[in-house]
């Protein structure tokens, strides 16, 4: 008879160790540059001229849309980041008259960030979370001054899960039966 007793507590504490102990769950979402647009054409929305994955002299641009099939409340995304891989060829640009002038701006949906002097490497962002309610993330990657590439662009995004119906049924399950067994006592 203590077994029974002790049932509904057993219940109502798995269902809450269960929701505390959610693992976060990270999505990353990759768009890759070609000559002629992006590897998912879904992704691509313009740019200015030429190739799609150079940016060539001032006020050349790339714009792409990051989309994700999922759409967590606000409360659940802990983080997102944003990942530029771009590529200087190292060419001296024709205009340029002090040393290498490879200049860059991106534009989020969610500001505008300074990429200033292009080297080979990776450059992160920080994004603001609420821009990612909607499933998507615009971005627009701008050359001010000199040539260089566009690799791929990253966006990670690291999210609470949403708890389980069955979960929740379990904790609530127990917390009717923690509730009946005291009014039962009483």
């Amino acid at each position: 008879m203590k077994t029974w007793k002790a049932l509904p507590a057993t219940l109502a504490l798995f269902g809450a160790v269960s929701l505390a102990h959610a693992a976060p769950i990270s999505l990353q979402d990759v768009t890759k540059f070609t000559y002629s647009g992006t590897d998912s054409a879904e992704d691509y929305d313009s740019h200015g001229w030429g190739a799609v994955n150079k940016l060539d002299g001032a006020l050349d641009y790339v714009k792409w849309t990051h989309s994700f099939d999922f759409n967590p409340p606000v409360d659940t995304i802990l983080s997102a980041t944003l990942g530029l891989k771009l590529f200087d060829d190292d060419a001296e640009y024709f205009f340029c008259v002090i040393g290498d002038c490879e200049f860059g701006v991106g534009y989020g949906e969610d500001g505008t960030w300074s990429i200033g002097e292009v080297d080979t490497g990776l450059y992160q962002y920080d994004l603001e979370v609420s821009s990612l309610l909607d499933g998507s993330y615009t971005v627009k990657l701008k050359s001010l001054a000199g040539d260089f590439y566009i690799k791929k662009s990253i966006l990670d995004i690291e999210y609470l899960p949403v708890p389980e119906p069955g979960t929740l049924a379990l904790m609530g399950l127990g917390l009717v039966g923690l509730g009946a067994a005291r009014r039962r006592k009483a």
